[in-house]
């Protein structure tokens, strides 16, 4: 189930491609790309991420959900992330050519499970020809996506 994109105030985001282009116009800005996901039940839901920094006017998220079958093998989610934001990223630089920045919510570091895959999860990156971050620096990942498939961008009315 695919959803469409979203503001963190929850507001529509109906054109992304048009909504880029109309930021990169006025100026310059900075893009990056990342996603988390979470199990819930029978699903395991995904977040997609692109947060646009323009210098000196701040940072601007939208997000997109998506939820499929239930996968329990962390290798499993972790690549599907990794795949959403790659494939996300492919999206937009076809409509601008700037670089793009892809945040993989995996470590290099042994003393976490995700490391085993950090070195795959960046050379897919990589190889599709955009920078890449893996944590602590994938912040776009493990603290915009993370915060959203944790719902904690909702606020109580």
């Amino acid at each position: 189930m695919e959803s469409e994109w979203h503001n963190l105030s929850g507001a529509a985001v109906p054109d992304l491609p048009r909504m880029l282009q109309e930021l990169a116009a006025s100026g310059d800005l900075s893009l990056h790309v990342g996603s988390d996901s979470k199990n819930r039940g029978d699903h395991t839901f995904f977040v997609l991420v692109v947060a646009i920094q323009r210098p000196g006017e701040g940072w601007r998220v939208v997000y997109r959900c998506l939820r499929e079958k239930r996968m329990n093998q962390l290798a499993d989610r972790l690549f599907r992330e990794a795949h959403l934001s790659i494939e996300l990223a492919t999206e937009i630089s076809g409509h601008l050519a700037r670089p793009i920045v892809v945040h993989i919510d995996a470590n290099p570091d042994e003393r976490h499970r995700s490391s085993r895959y950090a070195r795959s999860l960046a050379g897919m990156g990589r190889g599709s020809g955009f920078e890449v971050r893996l944590k602590p620096d994938a912040w776009c990942a493990t603290c915009v996506a993370d915060h959203v498939v944790k719902g904690k961008h909702v606020r109580a009315a």
